[in-house]
């Protein structure tokens, strides 16, 4: 990722979150609409704008994109620390470099990552959103476990903590299983 220019990667962070701002709706509209409803999901329902979101972040979104960075990057992800990396790099192209992560846990079976700092949680407290009405780990877990499922089925993630369910960091769990 160091190869790529810094103005390269916010060109296509910013892309990406353009799309995730509009689905959301910006502070304005969010405030005028009622706290962290966005402007889609008061038309849709909550149910069905989590459902669509979900599909979008992680049928269309991480199974595109885990591949294409995976090739792109020559990423092996054979093992959960591959699972990892790869997940970084695609976040932080996706979504810029705004994370604190720290790995807490490292073998090739099972690797830890715990996030203090995260540019959705930056972007949804400007915004206002109300985790209560819509909270962003649901999303994360889909595009991830979307995104590995494409690259390799037999790792898997689980996202332990959440921030927006007011745990200090984010805690995501990789493991690998040869069966």
């Amino acid at each position: 990722m160091e190869k790529i220019p810094p103005e390269k990667r916010w060109a296509i962070t910013a892309k990406i979150l353009e799309t995730f701002a509009l689905l959301r709706g910006e502070k304005r509209v969010a405030t005028e609409m009622g706290k962290g409803e966005g402007i889609i999901s008061p038309v849709l329902g909550a149910e069905r704008f989590q459902e669509l979101t979900n599909k979008a972040w992680g049928e269309e979104g991480g199974m595109r994109l885990y591949p294409l960075f995976k090739e792109m990057f020559n990423i092996p992800v054979d093992d959960a620390i591959g699972a990892a990396k790869i997940v970084s790099v695609v976040a932080s192209l996706a979504f810029g470099d705004e994370w604190e992560r720290e790995i807490v846990q490292k073998s090739k079976d099972k690797t830890i990552v715990r996030t203090t700092k995260c540019p959705w949680m930056n972007r949804w407290k400007e915004q206002e959103v109300n985790h209560e009405v819509m909270s962003c780990y649901p999303v994360h877990e889909t595009w991830v476990q979307g995104g590995l499922k494409a690259i390799n089925p037999k790792i898997t993630h689980k996202l332990t903590k959440a921030m927006p369910k007011g745990d200090p960091y984010c805690e995501d769990i990789y493991e690998f299983k040869d069966e």
